[in-house]
């Protein structure tokens, strides 16, 4: 005995599961249903993400970044609504490459980018002491490297 499936019932049946998860803004736009959490809660969160995603938060020794053909500093960037709150951003000292003991224009000190995982949270409208946590990634400058420049025609 086969059974079949309606293409329909499996429309309806995803649309249902899509609805579990999406309602319209009150502009008409789609956007995920996130739940208004406690400030405790929002803290349990976002420590069990740390405690997670912990790896994504190494940087390259000390040293590295004073031997290196492109020297960089890190400038430390703090924001009490995003997880993790500081996040060290490197940028490079300078515009050329140090080759044998002195600055080479012909080659380019570039940062090294890489996508880092974060949550944010923002207030309820509605219940301004609670909040939503959602996942977010930005771009971070980790290190700067020697590179050949690159020529546009």
């Amino acid at each position: 005995m086969t059974s079949s499936v309606s293409l329909q019932t499996i429309s309806i049946g995803l649309l249902l599961i899509f609805n579990t998860f999406i309602s319209p803004s009150a502009d008409g736009d789609l956007k995920p249903k996130l739940k208004c959490m406690s400030v405790n809660d929002v803290n349990q969160k976002a420590e069990r993400f740390l405690v997670h995603n912990r790896s994504n938060l190494r940087f390259p020794e000390k040293s590295l970044q004073n031997r290196s053909l492109s020297p960089w500093v890190y400038s430390v960037t703090r924001d009490d609504n995003r997880f993790p709150h500081e996040i060290p951003f490197a940028k490079c000292l300078y515009k050329g490459c140090f080759i044998n003991q002195r600055e080479d224009m012909s080659y380019n000190s570039v940062p090294v980018r890489v996508k880092l995982t974060i949550m944010r949270k923002t207030p309820c409208k509605r219940h301004p002491d609670r909040y939503r946590v959602k996942r977010d990634s930005i771009i971070v400058p980790v290190a700067c490297t020697c590179a050949v420049p690159s020529y546009t025609k």
